[in-house]
């Protein structure tokens, strides 16, 4: 019996060492996996194994060559090290990684046979621009076919946004649209060319580069046009009066800016007593050239000519400073005074039903004008004796207060002055000569 037993214990035993070692089989998680990483960033590539046992773990790459022995490196690689958070971990790390540490790499257990874990390792690269040592600023002559070039790179191969900038003082740069004859060229647009450019298409050119990878990358191009000066005056013809000042203005659009002056009898005016020179900056390459003239004078009065020139081209303009003091108008000074009787009539007195006006105009002839009126019957005594067929001589109409007018039709506007006459008529009829410069009146009968 004793022996029986002895015999058994030793099967028992093989049967459960043969199952443990079926048990305690090195497995991995997973058998293969994706990374995905940025270029310069750390890359870990995962390895856990459970029931390693006694077995080691290695790392090798897609050649086969052996990185890491367990947790130590191998490679003389300092980038390069074997991570362990938990026991059953045997993660590899690449600090710093690079594009060319992107492929295949291999997690392998030393069992019989080999088990392997694949890890496929992606790199990608954000988008650059090669041409930095480039002018950010070119300068070209309008006319001139311009070519912007964008060269970037990056995995996967970026594609490149052009876009036009406006730069306005004090604003910043505002998006516009691009001028006509302007095209991409390239697969991914890195070239952009503008065909017979204009002076109005001078402005900022920005590349934008992106694949995906942040951060996208841009860059800024400024393109100067050079053109011939436009001189431009708001006023061609300006007057003033003698002892004033006068201020003449001229806008003048041109690039380069080089030579603006006022000119007089081809002389060029500088600051002195009698001008002073202001130059204003209006932003798109146009400035305002401001001539003040003090004092004016009878010799003042004449043409001014505003130049400008570069070395394209020149270009001037003419105003003429004429004296204003002719066209000035000037209205009568009335004095009001008292009523004077002149004449003496008692008798009863009607208007005449027709009287006729007639003033010499400033070219010496004759203007006549007929009121049709139908005045009321009035008594009038004044002073002094009317004889039949005679010329009584009145004073200055504007004695001649508190009267009705008589002006009205076409003397309307040449005998305001009269509004307040009202003159009794002796006879049939009667006749008012007005001398409108001498404010006289007579009387015929």
């Amino acid at each position: 019996m004793m022996q029986l037993l002895a015999f058994v214990v030793p099967i028992v035993s093989l049967r459960f060492s043969a199952l443990e070692a079926v048990k305690l089989e090195p497995s991995f998680d997973v058998p293969m996996a994706n990374v995905s990483v940025k270029e310069g960033k750390t890359a870990v590539l995962p390895c856990s194994v459970k029931f390693l046992g006694r077995h080691q773990v290695v790392w090798t790459d897609q050649w086969s060559t052996l990185l890491t022995f367990e947790d130590r490196r191998i490679i003389d690689d300092e980038r390069i090290s074997v991570e362990r958070p938990y026991t059953e971990d045997w993660n590899m790390h690449i600090r710093s990684v690079r594009y060319s540490d992107q492929g295949i790499y291999n997690c392998q257990v030393n069992t019989s046979p080999v088990k392997i874990k694949t890890v496929d390792l992606k790199v990608f690269v954000p988008a650059k621009i090669l041409n930095h040592q480039a002018p950010s600023n070119i300068v070209v002559r309008e006319g001139d076919t311009v070519t912007l070039a964008c060269n970037v790179t990056g995995i996967p191969m970026p594609t490149v946004k052009w876009l036009r900038y406006t730069l306005k003082h004090n604003r910043g740069k505002t998006e516009v649209q691009f001028c006509k004859g302007t095209n991409k060229i390239g697969m991914n647009g890195e070239v952009l060319l503008i065909y017979n450019i204009s002076r109005h298409c001078g402005d900022a050119y920005e590349c934008v580069a992106d694949n995906g990878v942040p951060p996208s990358v841009s860059r800024l191009i400024v393109v100067s046009v050079e053109f011939p000066p436009s001189v431009n005056l708001p006023n061609k013809r300006i007057g003033q009066v003698w002892g004033k000042e006068t201020i003449l203005e001229c806008r003048v659009t041109a690039f380069p800016q080089e030579i603006t002056v006022w000119t007089r009898n081809r002389t060029a005016l500088a600051n002195t007593v009698k001008y002073r020179i202001e130059i204003y900056d209006e932003g798109d390459n146009t400035l305002t050239l401001s001539l003040r003239i003090r004092n004016l004078q009878p010799a003042d009065f004449g043409t001014y000519v505003c130049e400008a020139s570069n070395r394209l081209g020149k270009d001037t303009q003419k105003m003429e400073l004429f004296d204003y003091t002719a066209y000035r108008i000037t209205s009568p000074t009335v004095a009001k005074t008292t009523l004077q009787p002149w004449f003496n009539i008692t008798t009863n007195i009607k208007y005449a039903p027709r009287t006729q006006f007639s003033k010499k105009n400033s070219m010496g002839k004759s203007v006549v004008g007929v009121v049709n009126d139908s005045p009321t019957p009035m008594s009038t005594q004044r002073s002094g004796q009317k004889a039949p067929g005679k010329t009584l001589s009145a004073p200055p109409i504007s004695q001649q207060s508190g009267m009705t007018g008589l002006c009205s039709g076409s003397l309307m506007p040449i005998c305001r002055c009269f509004r307040s006459v009202k003159y009794p008529a002796l006879g049939p009829s009667v006749y008012v000569t007005a001398d409108l410069p001498n404010l006289r009146t007579k009387i015929i009968v």
